[in-house]
């Protein structure tokens, strides 16, 4: 690989800093990683300066403006494998706020998430929204049903709440 491949410019700061696909950020005048600090939310932040002020930014993102074309200009970062700190190029696309949340809900991301099983199957999922999807039903049926504890059904299944892991 070409070291354009493996280093790019910090987008808005090119002649100051650059990342890597690795999640490291460097500052181009001193030749230093940048140190990173983790916000309450498990994201990796750094401190980046420019004509006197200081400014935070996630990492995540700043490699996905790096290296990921983004021409549909979705607005989030997702983090594939679901873990905040892993920022290396390949765990990282681009997102719509839907896709972002489908996401956390499907992979267990999301706790507050009630976790279904469809009866007739056993087949459990991580939210309303990921089995409704599953079965081309609606979440709010679906809700519907579990409230009734079991006596109506939504596109002919019936639905049971799971415990958490």
């Amino acid at each position: 690989m070409t070291r354009e491949e493996l280093v790019r410019n910090v987008v808005g700061y090119e002649e100051l800093y650059s990342v890597d696909i690795f999640g490291n950020v460097i500052n181009k005048i001193t030749k230093k990683e940048l140190v990173q600090h983790y916000n309450k939310f498990g994201y990796a932040n750094v401190m980046l300066y420019k004509d006197g002020k200081q400014k935070q930014h996630k990492v995540h993102r700043l490699i996905a403006e790096a290296f990921i074309p983004n021409p549909n200009n979705k607005p989030h970062v997702n983090h594939i494998d679901g873990d905040k700190a892993h920022n290396v190029v390949w765990n990282l696309e681009w997102a719509t706020p839907k896709e972002n949340n489908v996401h956390a809900s499907d992979t267990g991301l999301i706790r507050t998430a009630r976790r279904v099983m469809v009866v007739e199957t056993g087949e459990v999922f991580n939210s309303l929204g990921s089995c409704a999807r599953a079965i081309g039903g609606n979440a709010g049926d679906i809700s519907r049903c579990l409230h009734d504890k079991g006596t109506h059904t939504h596109k002919g299944y019936h639905f049971r709440e799971v415990e958490s892991c």
